[in-house]
């Protein structure tokens, strides 16, 4: 790999430093503003070169030891050379850049730094088991024994001999907690007990990998809730939002394409006694919404990372629903929808950023808005 001694500028998105050099916007891993680096650049474009820190030559007063063996050599972590503390300054101030009349506004949620993640996906190589090395598929055996942001329960050593042996031959080992134990979740199904709720989840079925943010979140998300609600809940996967925070609905339809979450849902409103609540198998990338949603005057939305198609921004146009409740792991294409839905006469109401993913790049960004009514200015 090519080397080269670079000063760092600013932070931007995805855990990077930017720099120049050349004539190149140069985007570095393991970096703080202001330090002078030698890095070892892994990709080069025209325009961007990408690389990692290989030596320290002027550090920064934020920089403190990492408290990882392997961190900048496993692909997990992006922020474990500076304090936590400062790495939400970091996401606080990046989410408003992207929405500037919200600096100082927005809401901050966030919970332990560790142990946090109650699933994980282990590489095994017939070899070495653990994550992969940065911008590459080797494995780093050691992360299985040293990861700091897993539950202790799904580190390698600590998982039962049965599931082991079960996956022994994975290319893939996908392990997540399920009622206080470990269930191989490409094969088997969750069970989660969450705010008075107790659901089920399907073999791979999506569910928030934050066990201490999960509730605070849904806590807000009721907040944001008009009472007796009548809610259109998109991406509902097996229907843990509107399940979760029954008591203030009093009727929902919820959409989704995967098929076996769709029945899970279905399961999961019957347990719960939310026996007002109807569920549709819908590929929501595909299509303008069916026109019987339009009744609803409330949507939950909590799409995957490519956020939501035109056919449902142009639904929202054509439905007007009064409230659009929107939860997102992407803010770029957050704010792309955003901007859409601002020019069919939707206000930003409410900002939130909760770390659903600390000492990593990723964070979740919570919003409601509202209709403007053509009366108002």
């Amino acid at each position: 790999m090519e080397k080269l001694r670079i000063k760092l500028e600013k932070w931007v998105n995805g855990g990077f430093c930017l720099a120049h050099h050349d004539g190149h916007a140069v985007f570095v891993e393991g970096g703080i503003p202001g330090e002078l680096v030698d890095i070892s650049l892994y990709k080069t474009g025209k325009k961007e070169w990408f690389g990692t820190v290989s030596a320290v030559i002027e550090s920064s007063e934020a920089r403190i030891p990492s408290d990882c063996s392997v961190f900048m050599e496993c692909g997990g972590c992006s922020y474990r050379h500076i304090s936590y503390q400062d790495e939400i300054q970091i996401k606080t101030t990046l989410l408003e850049a992207m929405f500037p009349e919200w600096k100082g506004k927005l809401e901050i949620v966030t919970g332990p730094e560790n142990e946090y993640r109650n699933n994980v996906q282990w590489q095994n190589n017939g070899k070495d088991i653990g994550y992969f090395a940065k911008n590459s598929h080797r494995v780093v055996n050691e992360s299985q024994f040293v990861c700091k942001t897993v539950d202790k329960r799904l580190l390698w050593e600590g998982v039962p001999q049965e599931i082991k042996k079960s996956v022994a031959k994975q290319k893939s080992i996908q392990l997540r907690l399920s009622s206080k134990s470990v269930v191989n979740y490409e094969r088997d199904q969750t069970e989660v007990n969450i705010f008075n709720t107790k659901l089920k989840v399907p073999e791979r079925g999506f569910f928030q990998i934050n066990r201490f943010l999960l509730q605070p979140w849904l806590e807000k998300i009721k907040f944001l809730l008009p009472d007796s609600a009548q809610i259109l809940e998109l991406f509902c996967g097996c229907g843990t939002i509107g399940i979760s925070i029954r008591e203030k609905i009093a009727s929902l339809y919820g959409m989704e394409s995967h098929e076996k979450s769709i029945r899970y849902a279905r399961e999961n409103a019957k347990i719960n006694n939310a026996l007002q609540f109807e569920y549709e198998v819908c590929d929501l990338y595909q299509k303008h919404l069916p026109k019987h949603t339009a009744k609803f005057p409330i949507w939950v939305v909590n799409p995957p990372r490519a956020g939501l198609s035109e056919g449902i921004v142009e639904s929202a146009s054509l439905f007007s629903p009064k409230q659009i409740v929107y939860s997102s792991c992407n803010p770029s294409t957050l704010k792309r929808d955003i901007t859409k839905l601002e020019m069919i006469g939707y206000r930003l109401e409410y900002l939130g950023l909760f770390d659903f993913f600390p000492r990593t790049q990723h964070y979740e960004v919570l919003v409601s808005l509202k209709k403007i009514n053509n009366s108002q200015t």
